[in-house]
């Protein structure tokens, strides 16, 4: 029987890093801002959109289903960091916005990110990271292309523009104000 020495396989190192990554990101917006790793994404989502998103659009963004969504869309407007307000264009649909109160903290939010960042980036140099960096994007496109996993473009250019930023998110982000 052939063995595999899984825990030092590339696929288990990228689990586990991205797992580490979730879980201190998660624990520390739980503490700071009480909010979870999985409402950070809908709020990460919202923020450069003036017009709000359906949920329909913020599900396809972020790769989810509708029935996955709403519970966590839910919560988000129970503690007021969104707001669901009737599509002017199609009264069928709702538009997500994010609220003054996700707006004036947002700052922090991503700052914590980017300090989780920094912290797990420590001690690498540059090009280390650049190397990494294109090394995934190699190995994510050899499995969509193998696969036939094909992510919308937009979603593609996003998640390359914050895999770019090295934090999974886009801390090039431009805060505006919720539409009352």
């Amino acid at each position: 029987m052939n063995k595999f020495d899984f825990e030092n396989s590339i696929a288990f190192i990228i689990n586990r890093t991205g797992k580490a990554l979730i879980h201190t990101f998660d624990h520390e917006l739980r503490k700071n801002f009480g909010i979870t790793f999985g409402q950070w994404k809908i709020i990460i989502t919202l923020v450069n959109n003036d017009d709000g998103l359906t949920q329909k659009e913020i599900a396809d963004k972020l790769g989810l289903e509708g029935a996955t969504l709403i519970p966590i869309i839910d919560k988000l407007e129970k503690d007021e960091f969104v707001v669901r307000k009737v599509d002017k264009n199609d009264r069928r649909n709702n538009r997500i916005f994010l609220t003054e109160k996700t707006i004036s903290t947002l700052d922090l939010m991503v700052n914590c990110g980017i300090k989780i960042k920094n912290l797990s980036m420590k001690n690498i140099s540059e090009h280390d990271i650049s190397i990494t960096k294109d090394t995934l994007e190699k190995m994510w496109n050899n499995i969509q292309n193998e696969f036939n996993l094909y992510l919308p473009v937009e979603n593609k250019q996003k998640r390359n523009s914050a895999a770019a930023q090295g934090t999974g998110i886009n801390t090039n982000v431009q805060l505006t104000s919720v539409r009352k």
